[in-house]
């Protein structure tokens, strides 16, 4: 038997921005990379996340 975990389940952007999980500037820089017709896991918001704030300024 297989347990649902945080990283299985998929919420829309709008639900990632409301959520109580991100600080307000996480969300800020979330609602500026996420696409709003995509669903992300909190593990793929959380990646998607680390990345821009770990990218090369050019």
């Amino acid at each position: 038997m297989s347990t649902m975990n945080e990283n299985n389940i998929v919420f829309g952007k709008t639900q990632i921005l409301e959520s109580a999980i991100f600080t307000p500037r996480e969300k800020d820089v979330l609602d500026v990379i996420l696409q709003k017709d995509q669903s992300y896991t909190l593990e793929q918001a959380r990646q998607e996340l680390e990345l821009f704030l770990t990218k090369e300024v050019i």
